[in-house]
This record gives structure tokens, sequence and C-alpha cells, in this order.
């Protein structure tokens, strides 16, 4: 009896973990980014990224897939970012940081809560938007 409650307890703990990602990711858009830009305190070179919405944070996937940052992020609505979604950056000057994440189809986005590097950026100049369209949906 012990070893099934056991194996039982096992069991419902995978169906758990397995169950908890899908429900918390709300949408992906890739995208190829021409210019560096900072999320965090890391700069990354242009190239194509995955980005991935989850209900409190965004994540970031190289060209490979492979997760590379993960970041807090707030709810936000607006209008929708059509078919291929869109990523948004703010830039000053010449820094330019990952603002916000609109995933197909979708009415709602991601916004990034801002680095202390962005911050200062901020009080210096006044930022600019960019956004770029997806490519399409991230599998």
């Amino acid at each position: 009896m012990k070893k099934q409650m056991l194996l039982f307890a096992a069991v419902c703990l995978l169906i758990g973990k397995a169950v908890i990602p899908a429900h918390g990711q709300t949408g992906s858009v890739k995208v190829k980014v021409p210019f560096s830009f900072i999320l965090g305190d890391k700069t990354y070179p242009a190239g194509e990224y995955g980005f991935l919405a989850g209900k409190t944070n965004v994540v970031v996937q190289n060209s490979d897939g492979t997760r590379i940052a993960m970041r807090m992020a707030n709810h936000v609505t607006g209008s929708s970012a059509g078919k291929n979604g869109q990523v948004i950056f703010e830039c000053y000057i010449d820094q330019c940081f990952l603002s916000q994440i609109w995933t197909p189809g979708q009415d709602d986005g991601r916004e990034l809560l801002r680095s202390r590097r962005e911050m200062f950026a901020a009080t210096k100049h006044v930022g600019t938007y960019m956004a770029l369209l997806g490519t399409g949906a991230r599998q």
C-alpha cells in the first residue's frame, strides 16, 4: 500500500510539472534583430532571436532555440500585433533595450521591467521606440 501511494504521488508530480509550463506560456515570436540590444546587464549581438511571453516573464532564445535570458515582465494591452507579432526596443542614442513583446494574434503583450542601466540612460536622453515585426511564430 505504501509503495502504491508513493508511485501515485510521483506520477502526480510528473504530470503537474508537464502541465504548469504549458499553462504559463502565452505565446512566442521570432524576430531578426539588425542591431545589438541590451537586456538586463548584458548586451546581445544582432541576429535571430525567439521571444516567449509568459504570464509574468519573457524568455529570450538564440537562433538554435537555446534559452539565453529570462526577465520579469508586466501585462500590457493595446492593439493586435497581427499574425506575426512584434518586438519593441527603446533606444537612447547608441543603446537599444528590449522593451515589449507582442505575440501573434493577441491583443495583449508583455512589457519588461527597466534595468538600472536603462533607467540611467533615460535620465540622460529621450528614448525612441523601434518596432520589429516578427518573421513568424517560434515553434
